[in-house]
């Protein structure tokens, strides 16, 4: 990467400071302008419904992060932190989940838990569950914008699916009016918001979580898409810094 180069690349989710800082070492700059809003569920109905399942052998499926984040919210609204007796009586969840920062999510959780099986995308998921020859019904912990491909895949299986709403998405379009070098884009609901308001510079690359918001993408440019190598932001940032250390 030349050194009088600089990259400038906006992202629609925000970024620890200390990746900033890194990709800015290597002229990678990074501004972080959230395009959509998370927000977990808490209700009556609903932290009954978990509290019920935490005394059963089930098996569950998270495929976000917020997934993760809005049960543990409730588990620690279910049981207080110090209720030892408690966690050693439940008997934990066996657990399908996403790879990289699903899995680190459910591994920092105070849940019981096992995990069964892993995949590096939703449809992925849903096929490892079908390997795996489960009868079902699983429960689903998902937002209310939930893609359809892992759902549709196991009811087509016959394999029975409970889903459980956790957590609410609400878009933030906002228009950028500035020119980047790159963006990150780490869910079909930010594509989505994203281009309600804006339209992308022919040299703009598109940098996707995954295969899923990468055909998200595709809905709306033609510009270049790249794939991260990984889950995590961490794994997103590296995949720009190597592109843009690649391209001359």
């Amino acid at each position: 990467m030349p050194s009088n180069k600089r990259y400038r690349i906006l992202s629609t989710r925000a970024v620890d400071p200390e990746l900033v800082s890194s990709a800015a070492e290597q002229s990678v700059d990074i501004i972080p302008q959230a395009f959509i809003r998370t927000r977990p569920r808490v209700d009556d109905r609903l932290l009954q419904q978990v509290q019920q399942l935490l005394k059963e052998k089930v098996t569950v499926v998270f495929t976000s992060v917020n997934a993760v984040n809005a049960i543990q919210n409730l588990y620690f609204r279910i049981l207080p932190a110090d209720a030892v007796t408690e966690q050693a009586n439940m008997p934990g969840w066996d657990v399908y989940c996403l790879e990289g920062a699903t899995k680190e999510a459910l591994s920092r959780t105070a849940i019981p838990h096992n995990i069964t099986g892993t995949a590096a995308n939703a449809a992925m998921l849903a096929q490892t569950i079908v390997r795996n020859e489960e009868k079902g019904p699983l429960v689903f912990f998902c937002g209310d914008r939930r893609r359809d491909e892992l759902p549709d895949i196991l009811r087509q299986r016959n394999i029975g699916l409970n889903e459980v709403i956790v957590y609410e998405t609400t878009e933030t379009p906002a228009v950028t009016g500035a020119t980047y070098d790159g963006i990150f884009f780490l869910s079909p609901s930010a594509v989505q918001s994203f281009f309600s308001v804006n339209h992308l510079a022919q040299h703009t690359v598109c940098f996707s979580i995954g295969p899923t918001t990468a055909a998200a993408l595709e809905q709306h440019t033609n510009n270049k898409i790249i794939i991260s190598t990984g889950q995590r932001m961490a794994d997103m940032v590296q995949t720009a810094i190597f592109y843009f250390n690649n391209i001359n």
